[in-house]
């Protein structure tokens, strides 16, 4: 049977979700600059448009607009962003972009904890908005809406289905469009990959190995493992900490917060392989290869000692302990009581604002109203399926063997359908979002 440790090596989380740091900063960067090129493309159009005389000035409204419902001081409409610019405005860098996710992951939790959700749900939908925001600028697709499409997104994935009428209701939204215009974007934007692997469950496994030790008073693994559930409940996702490091880290850098001795504690039982002496009777065989000594695929001999210290040896547990602490460095830069840092006011016109006026100005007129945008996409796959009708209609020349079964005509009408548009072949996620 394969280790846990191999089952997770195969995840979607591992394989699409896990990076370096190095990586992860090249990654925004490139996200960033690619964002910033397509933006000032679209917005150099409607410059010169409205330098010509066009009437670009509406359609850059419309596009402008946000059709949210405001719930919080996070969607506060800006008239300035109505106006099509004189010249190419001053656009978010990929720090400021991340600064702005986190802030929208606040407000994510926030949204969660007022409609009641489990903490699974709000865990699963603050890492879904930022593993999309992720390969997507937060200049592209609107903040606002999208962390509420990944609260209903968050809320299937996790199995609970909730009414869209009632969902509605809760988030003071007016139509169904409005939410589901982001489904089918999010989940393309997070490479559908929607199992996400918490941390909550390696922690009450951590706890009954706790209390399996025999000799800790059991209210402080008690009030250890509430105030572990504090920091993971709200720390991981105000962080990269999904990105660089696996649950079971995450939950012992949480637990280390709480209580460093009983993390180490448990990290030393779990990891406690000793060599032994090389005078120990332990793996020494027996004379001249007598019943004692090791036999081929004997079930019940003890694992090679070579292969226990790899698993649980110092050099292991040395290596466990250093990226323990560096994860719970990360996590202590937002504990739980920046929830009110977060929410507070003065920190939002002081930090948050400046960032948010430049958003209005430089984010992608075409792109920002989602229900719009989705509309426009049907119209275009109308058109589409409507010209490759018509080229399908050249292939009834092709004679009937080739039609029924599929000989070298079909293959070529097939081919010229992928083509047509310009799609790449090679990306089993599509083209750019």
């Amino acid at each position: 049977m394969a280790s846990e440790d191999a089952r997770y090596r195969e995840s979607s989380q591992f394989k699409l979700w896990s990076f370096s740091h190095s990586q992860l900063a090249a990654i925004r960067e490139e996200t960033n600059a690619k964002a910033v090129a397509s933006i000032s493309e679209r917005l150099s159009e409607r410059i010169a448009s409205a330098a010509a005389g066009g009437s670009s000035t509406s359609s850059f409204q419309a596009a402008s607009n946000n059709i949210s419902a405001p719930t919080s001081n996070a969607n506060t409409p800006d008239p300035e962003s109505s106006v099509v610019p004189e010249k190419l405005p001053e656009f978010l860098t990929a720090q400021e972009e991340a600064t702005l996710v986190t802030f929208y992951v606040s407000e994510l939790l926030r949204a969660g904890d007022h409609a009641e959700y489990s903490d699974v749900v709000k865990a699963t939908a603050a890492v879904l908005f930022r593993r999309f925001y992720t390969y997507s600028s937060i200049m592209t697709y609107p903040p606002q809406d999208m962390l509420i499409v990944a609260l209903f997104f968050a809320c299937k994935a996790e199995g609970t289905f909730p009414r869209i009428g009632e969902f509605l209701k809760t988030f003071q939204r007016d139509h169904p469009e409005q939410i589901l215009a982001g489904e089918f974007l999010l989940f393309r934007g997070v490479r559908f990959a929607i199992d996400v692997k918490h941390p909550f469950r390696a922690l009450r496994g951590a706890v009954m190995e706790l209390r399996s030790l025999g000799d800790i008073d059991h209210k402080d693994i008690e009030k250890a493992e509430q105030r572990a559930k504090q920091i993971l409940r709200f720390s991981p996702f105000m962080t990269d900490a999904y990105f660089h490091y696996t649950p079971s880290q995450i939950m012992l850098a949480a637990l280390s917060l709480a209580d460093r001795g009983l993390a180490e504690r448990l990290i030393q039982a779990t990891f406690h392989y000793v060599n032994p002496q090389a005078d120990s009777e332990a793996n020494t065989p027996g004379p001249s290869g007598g019943n004692d000594a090791p036999r081929e695929g004997g079930g019940r001999n003890k694992q090679p000692a070579p292969d226990q210290a790899t698993i649980i040896g110092s050099y292991i547990r040395d290596r466990v302990l250093g990226t323990i602490e560096s994860c719970r460095d990360m996590l202590h830069k937002e504990l739980p009581e920046r929830r009110e840092h977060w929410a507070d006011r003065k920190t939002f016109k002081a930090h948050i604002q400046p960032l948010r006026k430049k958003l209005n100005k430089c984010h992608d007129p075409d792109r920002w109203n989602l229900v719009e945008l989705q509309k426009q996409r049907r119209e275009q796959a109308a058109k589409k399926a409507d010209s490759d009708d018509e080229m399908g209609g050249t292939s009834k020349k092709v004679d009937d063997d080739a039609a029924v079964f599929g000989g070298d005509g079909m293959r070529d009408v097939k081919r010229r359908k992928v083509v047509a548009g310009g799609a790449k072949l090679d990306d089993p996620f599509g083209g750019a979002l």
